[in-house]
């Protein structure tokens, strides 16, 4: 377009800048989300940023040069959604790193806490700790009923009214014993029940612990989502920004919408309307090409002959 009209000229410069805006967002977003964000390292980094801007390079010059029907131009509206959508969210998790790395803590810790509150519940499930519970509660009662009426046949205010440690006193107090036995051995097997349990909790709070991974992108962005959601204010600066980037990222497709064909596009579009006229003409039946002669050069004399005008002389 060196020699065309100065639109034609301006349009190509303005679709170029418009082109190279979202593919430095791309690489900056790359660099940053992976060194920054993902803590991938240097050598990583510099190559993600490098993939992130070839790639967006080869779709923003695709929706440049496309060129068809509505569902084309569709198609076209769809792919800058989605990169507009996706570079704004990656910006996001670079600039508001912090802040979601507050949330990502808050995740880690209920996350933890979801692990203990699990494992007790199925440790107790498996143990039937609430049952062992019930039957000390039991035993204890039990304990408490054959003492009381030891007491009460040794002093002579029931049973047999005999004053004393005579057999039958003996014998409620030995039973009395018993029960006061099963109900420590309950209480013994409880007390062990406990150790483990508090083991078996801390136990799977470590390992999720450890298991959590806080530079996981899935996890950041829900971070993020958790985190605008719970603050208008913040919600409001979180959407602005977010749109800005879009529209930085779906600069493109709206000047590809909007802007009106220049003379170097019109002069395309001409040179391509002959073109398929010529084809047209070509698949003809009357057309040069469906005329066996042509391709039989020994006839070629024959055939100019016939082609001139008849005379007298000849």
């Amino acid at each position: 377009v060196a020699t065309d009209t100065p639109a034609s000229k301006k349009k190509i410069v303005a679709m170029a800048m418009a082109m190279l805006v979202p593919i430095f967002i791309w690489v900056f977003n790359g660099f940053m989300l992976s060194f920054q964000v993902l803590k991938s390292g240097l050598g990583w980094s510099i190559l993600t940023a490098l993939i992130c801007g070839t790639i967006v390079f080869m779709i923003e010059k695709l929706i440049i040069m496309a060129t068809g029907n509505r569902w084309l131009t569709l198609f076209r509206i769809l792919i800058g959604l989605i990169v507009g959508l996706l570079g704004s969210m990656a910006i996001d998790e670079v600039v508001f790193k912090n802040d979601i790395d507050i949330s990502v803590a808050s995740i880690k810790e209920t996350n933890i806490l979801d692990a203990k509150k699990m494992e007790l519940e199925q440790f107790m499930r498996l143990n039937e700790y609430f049952s062992l519970g019930k039957n000390i509660t039991e035993e204890k009662s039990n304990y408490d009923n054959a003492e009381v009426t030891a007491i009460a046949e040794a002093d002579g205010t029931n049973g047999t009214k005999n004053k004393g440690l005579g057999d039958i006193a003996r014998l409620k107090i030995k039973k009395a014993d018993e029960r006061k036995v099963s109900w420590n051995n309950l209480i013994v097997q409880k007390q062990l029940l406990d150790i483990a349990k508090d083991s078996m909790v801390n136990l799977a709070g470590i390992r999720a612990e450890n298991s959590f991974k806080e530079n996981v992108l899935l996890i950041r962005i829900k971070a993020l989502f958790q985190l605008v959601g719970k603050d208008g204010y913040m919600l409001t600066i979180y959407i602005l920004f977010t749109l800005l980037m879009f529209f930085f990222e779906f600069l493109v497709v709206i000047l590809k919408l909007t802007w009106k064909k220049t003379n170097y596009e019109r002069k395309m579009e001409m040179i391509e309307n002959i073109g398929e006229r010529r084809i047209e003409f070509l698949l003809k039946n009357n057309s040069p090409i469906n005329d066996p002669g042509n391709y039989l050069p020994q006839f070629s004399q024959a055939r100019e002959s016939l082609n001139k005008n008849l005379s007298l002389y000849n």
